[in-house]
């Protein structure tokens, strides 16, 4: 098992805890909803959880930001993502949603992206939506928070 490094060259993707103060923000809020409504198996790359589980990609490995199971009967999956605005711009972060999404159908979840509802540089959700249409992701659904 690795720590977070892919070739010795240091990947933040896979961190076991989400260092930036928007993104962890948006993750607490979505771990404590999910936990209301009696999902199951809460993995997040926060302080106190379990952190989901590390995916190898073929350029790049990446740990999602929070994993569960619906309170379904099939359980289902979700594997989750936090876009801030940074990050909606970032080329880097094509790698790390293709292979999201791959996870996603490989194991029959849901891949959810969870978004600031607001943002001095203009909502985040449009521009995401485009990125993920342009790379052929349909994501299962988009949360603006």
């Amino acid at each position: 098992m690795h720590a977070g490094h892919t070739e010795g060259v240091f990947n933040p993707g896979c961190e076991p805890v989400v260092e930036d103060d928007e993104r962890r923000r948006l993750l607490w809020l979505m771990a404590e909803y999910f936990r209301t409504l009696g999902y199951t198996d809460i993995k997040a790359r926060l302080p106190g959880f379990v952190p989901p589980p590390v995916l190898s990609g073929t350029i790049e490995d990446h740990r999602p930001d929070f994993t569960c199971r619906q309170a379904d009967a099939a359980k289902t999956p979700i594997i989750l993502e936090v876009v801030t605005s940074r990050a909606v711009e970032d080329p880097a972060s094509d790698n790390r949603w293709s292979l999201l999404s791959s996870a996603a159908k490989l194991y029959s979840a849901e891949l959810h992206f969870v978004v600031p509802k607001w943002h001095p540089n203009g909502a985040v959700d449009p521009l995401l939506r485009r990125r993920l249409a342009r790379m052929e992701l349909v994501p299962s659904r988009v949360w603006n928070v």
